[in-house]
């Protein structure tokens, strides 16, 4: 990027092909006491999102202002993965535009622009999830808290309002989120498509229904999709993306996944510009 210092590749880690299993088609699952459900339905949310949509607006004031370098590795990588400066050029509609360009050494190397397409949200497009004119667009229930990289977090579940189509906004996801209960910083986000759930119970259905040769079922297998993204990386009273992941499966007759792809997103090196000592993140 031009006017900014380029800063150290991180070294990429290649991923197994083998993720940790889960359940197809459905939401990470715990026990809970049926008490202890009742007590989490009767929780009024509204004092804790009119907090979120404040914490949103100091979100909302440093998105186009960092740089950082995005580092990536998926299935179909022969090597050990790519790196980009990374950075967002525009607010909008529904979400942050990114720029990428091939992260480089050479202060003379191209800065191009490289489109990289996904299936998914961009990692910051999150954090509009409790924006004030937007936080109406969700269904939210509180889920409990618990302890997630040794901070106590609150947990939200949350329902999209669209259909799942090209999945690069937030508003095509249903899941989970975890915020910090002492800095309503934003911890993690669990998620899959829309009406997910439902939709691969028919597809299985109707799997299960279709016809057989020698043996083999001729059907086309259901696919879904899960994504998850963290948000570890510390800046002054801000938690900041560090992992994404992004995988794709079928189900088998018995409903057990199959991984047939994967995506991860690593981001480190955050560098901030026009940032002010009294502006609200700092404090």
């Amino acid at each position: 990027m031009r006017g900014c210092r380029r800063w150290k590749a991180a070294l990429i880690t290649a991923l197994p092909l083998l993720l940790p299993p889960y359940a197809a088609g459905a939401p990470a699952q715990r026990n809970k006491p049926s008490q202890e459900a009742a007590e989490t339905s009767d929780v009024n949310l509204e004092p804790l999102l009119q907090s979120l949509a404040e914490k949103s607006k100091v979100y909302e004031s440093v998105a186009l202002r960092f740089v950082c370098l995005e580092s990536t590795h998926s299935s179909e990588d022969r090597n050990d993965g790519r790196a980009y400066d990374y950075m967002y050029v525009e607010a909008e509609a529904q979400r942050y535009r990114p720029y990428r360009q091939k992260h480089s050494e050479n202060p003379n190397a191209s800065t191009q622009e490289i489109d990289l397409d996904t299936d998914y949200p961009d990692s910051y497009s999150w954090t509009l999830m409790f924006v004030p004119n937007r936080q109406h667009l969700f269904h939210f229930k509180y889920e409990g808290e618990e302890f997630f990289s040794l901070r106590r977090a609150t947990i939200i579940s949350f329902i999209a309002p669209l259909p799942y189509t090209s999945g690069r906004t937030i508003y095509e996801w249903s899941g989970r989120v975890w915020i910090d209960a002492e800095n309503l910083n934003f911890l993690k986000v669990e998620a899959q498509p829309a009406n997910q759930e439902d939709r691969l119970k028919e597809l299985l259905k109707q799997y299960r229904q279709s016809t057989k040769f020698l043996g083999m079922n001729l059907g086309h297998r259901p696919g879904g999709a899960r994504y998850e993204i963290t948000f570890l990386n510390d800046y002054q009273r801000l938690s900041l993306p560090d992992h994404a992941e992004f995988r794709r499966f079928v189900l088998d007759l018995d409903g057990n996944a199959e991984l047939t792809g994967f995506q991860v997103q690593k981001y480190s090196g955050y560098q901030f510009f026009g940032v002010q000592v009294n502006d609200k993140f700092l404090k």
